[in-house]
């Protein structure tokens, strides 16, 4: 099993979609198949019933030889293998304005973004982290690079697997320089 996570407006939809692989949105999955707890109406948002999705992902992955999951829950679900997307705090808040976002949703996932929140959960919990930048890039390269990532766990050789797992190593995206200017433009 491998996760496409990310904090929201980072690019996993999108990436998966121009991907080519059979990805599962788990946020599709939470909502159709009832698996929440209840409202966060604070949030506008389901509260995730992570055991009853894990052990839906679970046996998902009993009918494949690859599973893709795909959402900013997914390296909650034990992959082998998460790929978290990143993007710059300034790049993230115009991508969820013009999803609709309302202003405290796009703060308070600039800040997850810019605290490294998703990442910092990803290294917890799995065994291999990628870390990806969106920002500056289509959706095409990205999705392209995902693959090449998604390829070398699965089939490649050890060289080229080794050589993505270092040039995309947790900790290469650093967003701490944009903290002070998200501060100033608050005030």
């Amino acid at each position: 099993m491998i996760a496409i996570t990310g904090t929201p407006g980072t690019g996993k939809t999108g990436v998966c979609n121009a991907c080519g692989l059979d990805c599962l949105d788990l946020n599709s999955v939470i909502a159709e198949q009832g698996f929440y707890t209840g409202v966060d109406t604070e949030r506008g948002c389901l509260i995730a019933d992570l055991a009853r999705l894990k052990e839906y992902v679970r046996n998902k992955e009993k009918e494949h030889k690859l599973l893709v999951i795909e959402g900013h829950l997914a390296h909650f679900l034990n992959p082998e293998v998460a790929i978290v997307l990143r993007a710059n705090p300034i790049v993230l808040a115009g991508r969820l304005k013009r999803k609709g976002f309302p202003p405290q949703k796009i703060k308070e996932n600039v800040e997850a973004e810019m605290l490294d929140i998703i990442l910092a959960e990803a290294v917890e919990l799995c065994k291999i982290v990628y870390e990806v930048d969106t920002s500056g890039k289509s959706i095409e390269e990205v999705a392209s690079l995902v693959r090449e990532i998604i390829d070398a766990e699965v089939e490649g050789e050890s060289v080229g697997r080794n050589a993505l797992r270092e040039k995309y190593k947790p900790g290469s995206v650093d967003w701490t320089g944009h903290l002070t200017v998200t501060m100033k433009n608050e005030k």
